[in-house]
Parts: C-alpha cells; sequence; structure tokens
C-alpha cells in the first residue's frame, strides 16, 4: 500500500514537472521567434510594440512589457508601462546569465512594480554581437498548471526556489513569496520521494528540479489520506474472502470487468497524447520554416511591385505614342518575369499548406528518388542563409516505400533542420555541409541518411535523445519533441531509425523502411 501511495505522489510530480517545463520552453520560444521577426529592425520601438501586441492577443495578456538590450547591456528599446529606456543592466546577475547560457527565467518576486511577475530573456547574435530580449509575464499561467493538482483531499503541489520562497501559494497555508521552513532533503535530477511530517502532520513528498535547479517542485499527501484507499480496497478483499466461493467468482468477474475497462481508457488516452505529440511537433517545426519561408515569399513580392510600377510606365509612354515603341520587348520581359515570381510565390504558399494540414494518415507508394529532392528544396534556402552547402547523393536505385508523404516529410525536415542547427553552431555563417544521401541496403530495403558535419552529440547524450522533452539544441530552444516524434513514425512505418556522431565532426541520421511491394 505504501508503495502504491508513493508512486502515484511520483506520477503527479513527474507530470506536473513536465508540464512546467513545456510551458517554460514554449516562453523562451516566443522570445527567440520575436528575435527573428525583428531582425536588423531590432531597435525599432513601433515594431517591438507590434511584437508586443501580437504576443498579448496570442497568449492571453500573458505578457506585460518587452524590452530590447543592446551589446552594451543598455535598453535601447522597451514597451511597457514603467520608463525603463536607456537603463543599463551590464552588471546584473540575470542579464549575465543570459549572455552566458543564452537565456534567463527569474524568480516571482514584486521588485519596483508591487505585482508578482516574473521576467524571461534570450539573447542571440546579430552581426556578431549578443543582443538580448526581455519580456515581463504575468505568472497566472504558472500558478494554474501547479495548482490543480488532484490526489485525494489532501494532495497539492507548489513551487519553492533556492532560497525556500513559495513561486506558488500553497492549499494547506503559506502565500506567494511565504517562507516554507520545512528542511527538504539535496535535490538530484529525477525525482526523489520520502517521508516527512509538519506541524505534527506525517506527509510522503515527491520532488523534482525545475528551471535548471534554481527551482523545486513540490508535491505532497497526508499520509492518512494517501492510505485510506489502500485501506479501503484491503478490507473489500477481506470482505470478498468471507463471502465464500460464489460471491468471489462474481466479484472476481465484476473487478475484472472494471480492471479492463479502465486499461481500455488508458490506452485511448496514451494514442490521443500521441496524437497530440505530432501535432505540437509539426507546427513546432512549421514555425520554424515560417521565417525562411516569409523571406522567400518576401523577395519576389518586392521584385513584382517594382515590376509593375515600371510597367505602369512603360504602358503610358506606349499610349501616348499611340503605337508600337522600342519598350514593347522590355513589357514583355516584365510579364514573363512577373509570371515566373507569382508561380514561385504559389509553390512557397503550397508547401506551408502542405505542411501544416492534418489529415488522417494516407499510406501510399512513395518514389524516394523523386521525393528527397523535393523535401530538400524546403529547407534548401535557409541553408543557403546560414552558408551551408547541400550536397544530394540519391541513387536511383533506391526503393520506393509505402508511407504517408506528409509523415515522412515531417521526419526528413526535422532532420535536415537539426542538422542546420548543428552545422550552425560548429561553423558560423561558413563551412557548413549537410548531405542527403539514398540506397538500399542489404536486405533490399530502402536507406536514407542525413549527415552534417556540426557540433556532434554528447555521448552522454546518445542514449536519450529520442525521449520526449530532452532537447540537445544550442541555448535550449528546442522543443525536444523532434526527435522523439521522428523516432514513433518511423516505428510506425515498419522502419528503424540509427544515430552515429563524433563531437565536433558531425552526425549522421539512418533511417531503413521497407521497400514498397
Amino acid at each position: 500500500m505504501e508503495q502504491l501511495a508513493m508512486s502515484a505522489v511520483r506520477l503527479a510530480a513527474v507530470d506536473h514537472a513536465e508540464m512546467v517545463s513545456f510551458f517554460l520552453n514554449e516562453r523562451r520560444a516566443d522570445l527567440m521567434e520575436s528575435l527573428d521577426l525583428l531582425g536588423r529592425d531590432i531597435k525599432d520601438t513601433a515594431k517591438v510594440r507590434e511584437i508586443l501586441g501580437e504576443l498579448r492577443s496570442l497568449r492571453r495578456n500573458m505578457y506585460s512589457d518587452l524590452g530590447v538590450i543592446d551589446p552594451e547591456g543598455n535598453q535601447v528599446a522597451y514597451v511597457g508601462e514603467y520608463r525603463l529606456e536607456n537603463k543599463n543592466y551590464l552588471d546584473s546577475r540575470w542579464y549575465k546569465e543570459t549572455v552566458g547560457k543564452g537565456y534567463n527565467i527569474s524568480d516571482i518576486y514584486l521588485g519596483l512594480r508591487g505585482v508578482p511577475h516574473l521576467n524571461v530573456s534570450v539573447s542571440k547574435l546579430i552581426d556578431n554581437k549578443e543582443w538580448v530580449l526581455r519580456a515581463t509575464l504575468r505568472p497566472a499561467a504558472l500558478r494554474r498548471i501547479v495548482e490543480k493538482v488532484n490526489i485525494g483531499v489532501s494532495g497539492e503541489a507548489y513551487i519553492i526556489n533556492s532560497a525556500n520562497r513559495l513561486q506558488t501559494s500553497r492549499r494547506s497555508g503559506g502565500g506567494l513569496f511565504d517562507r516554507d521552513s520545512y528542511l527538504y532533503p539535496d535535490q538530484k535530477d529525477g525525482v526523489i520521494t520520502f517521508d516527512g511530517s509538519e506541524n505534527d502532520e506525517a506527509y510522503i513528498f515527491a520532488t523534482t528540479s525545475l528551471n535548471n535547479g534554481k527551482w523545486r517542485l513540490v508535491v505532497r499527501q497526508k499520509h492518512s489520506d494517501a492510505f485510506r484507499s489502500s485501506s479501503s480496497a484491503l478490507y473489500l478483499i477481506l470482505a470478498i474472502l468471507i463471502c465464500g466461493g460464489s460471491v468471489l467468482v462474481l466479484l472476481a468477474v465484476v473487478a475484472s470487468n472494471k480492471v479492463y475497462d479502465m486499461l481500455t481508457r488508458q490506452a485511448d488516452t496514451v494514442c490521443a497524447l500521441e496524437a497530440q505529440f505530432l501535432r505540437a511537433a509539426k507546427l513546432a517545426e512549421l514555425g520554424e520554416m515560417s521565417a525562411g519561408f516569409a523571406h522567400e515569399i518576401n523577395n519576389p513580392l518586392q521584385i513584382m511591385k517594382s515590376d509593375l510600377t515600371l510597367l505602369e510606365m512603360l504602358l503610358h509612354e506606349e499610349i501616348e505614342r499611340i503605337g508600337e515603341g522600342k519598350n514593347s520587348v522590355e513589357i514583355a520581359e516584365i510579364n514573363k518575369q512577373l509570371k515566373l515570381q507569382i508561380d514561385r510565390c504559389a509553390g512557397i504558399t503550397r508547401q506551408i499548406l502542405n505542411f501544416g494540414r492534418q489529415n488522417k494518415p494516407e499510406f501510399k507508394k512513395i518514389n524516394m528518388v523523386d521525393y528527397l529532392p523535393q523535401v530538400a528544396k524546403m529547407v534548401e534556402k535557409k541553408a543557403e542563409l546560414e552558408g551551408i552547402r547541400f550536397i544530394m547523393d540519391v541513387d536511383s536505385r533506391t526503393p520506393s516505400v509505402l508511407a504517408d508523404q506528409g509523415l515522412l516529410q515531417q521526419v526528413m525536415v526535422n532532420l535536415l533542420n537539426n542538422a542546420i542547427h548543428a552545422a550552425v553552431d560548429e561553423h558560423g555563417s561558413e563551412n557548413g555541409e549537410i548531405v542527403i544521401a539514398s540506397g538500399q541496403d542489404q536486405n533490399g530495403n530502402a536507406l536514407i541518411k542525413v549527415c552534417d558535419n556540426g557540433v556532434g552529440i554528447h555521448e552522454k547524450d546518445m542514449e536519450r535523445i529520442f525521449l520526449p522533452f530532452y532537447s540537445t539544441k544550442k541555448n535550449s530552444d528546442g522543443t525536444g519533441l523532434g526527435l522523439a516524434v521522428c523516432h514513433t513514425v518511423i516505428d510506425s512505418l515498419g522502419g528503424t531509425m540509427r544515430v552515429k556522431s563524433e563531437r565536433h565532426k558531425g552526425t549522421e541520421f539512418s533511417i531503413i523502411l521497407p521497400a514498397a511491394g
């Protein structure tokens, strides 16, 4: 009974830690995407105000202000309720951690504002100089995630910081910022469970670290409450034994049916969660590609606008001259150029729609010789902008496979985006290289490889890269879902996925899929 009670509290701690980590990762992703959107307009206050408005609309007014800090630590653009323009943060601890680690998430505190809030900041190299984007968040959404724990009558969850100050309120007593006087054991990686008592009340505890060790999530339940359900089950079993054989058989059948129904519901829940993860990963990759696609679309639109202006001028001149003129050939060439650029925009838009569409998987025969170059084109321009050379080595004898085109595309785009990140982290904007190769293995299956000469993967990370929410990307700006989803998709197609890597030399992902009959 004690083991079951401990397991329930431990599971609650794991679930809530994952939800809080996902919430924090999502906030970092918001700011990194905002930095990408700002680009070279990073000091433009109007642009910062526009992005803050979009964040408030998208995140239900979670963000209260937004500021840009230049490489010298000066806040050069600020949108919010306070006068913080030109404030210097060069010697601030949070600023140093942001520049050193690539991001920082503060404790919840009052500060000059007088209301609870926390700050999230991220950094990015722009023209070889480190710029920082910092946002202030209202912590209500975080509190809702933590405080909704439901274990029995007395179960509760709360977060404390390194100074044992409550970062969320505690249902059994203790408001925000109050000091938790309980002496917790040292916290290492993972979840620890233990017994303890407070105010003459015995508890079961489960704790885990959050926010790079700055916070600790605590889940606890009273002993009397935790063991009540187990005790009830024990009394029921004794009653069943006393009732006799016939009653025992009847109750066993009823209990078996209930267990079967419970397992069926759990299986349905797991399937639903897997579907949500697939969708979340697809949307994450779509967001990562959107900046590159927007760049592709913007250039031809600008060309069309310029050529349309010139076309109007030439048409006006021709009308005044009444008849054929020397501008006729030039007008024809402009029309041709406009058509090419419009077709180009249409192709890019079609790729975005196809990638983001959520349909029921449709399995059909895919010619990999034609398919792989088409997928590579989706990220080829992004790689080119980062100074990365694409090499296609697709063997004409590569077997066709039976798969859903969208799911397979999701796997390939994710691997290629990871390869781009790795190459940029190692080489910057020069000398990066990505190879897409395919062929046939010794068993006649289709073999696909994505190789890069990037930063590589630590040996200690190799066994965990396919776990959900585990990311090896620099500055932790990945969702941690991409490779987990890739592995799930390839496994569902009857294939296997392997990885080989060496630090500072590169990584090779290999996919083996059964050949289509």
